[in-house]
């Protein structure tokens, strides 16, 4: 495991300090915060339920969709949370 990156940083009063440089979010991680800050749980749940009996003729595609819909249910804490607030909506 490498040592994360770190820059020196000279504060007003002249004291210098060592700085740890942040790793770069995944995309999924990316992802996860757009969804919650523009979606709420129960869109996300209506969502994901309406793709999970998606498919195409496309194996490509159709593996994509299930990703995706994997992703939302994750968002909300698992396929479980994802399920009980489908249930709630009607769904």
């Amino acid at each position: 495991m490498s040592k994360p990156k770190t820059y020196k940083h000279t504060r007003p009063d002249g004291s210098v300090v060592r700085v740890t440089v942040p790793e770069d979010p995944k995309p999924e991680e990316l992802l996860i915060d757009a969804l919650r800050d523009n979606l709420s749980p129960e869109a996300v749940a209506a969502i994901a339920s309406w793709l999970q009996p998606a498919r195409t003729n496309d194996e490509n595609v159709d593996r994509e969709v299930r990703w995706f819909a994997e992703q939302l249910a994750q968002a909300l804490g698992g396929w479980d949370q994802q399920s009980r607030l489908a249930e709630e909506l009607g769904l």
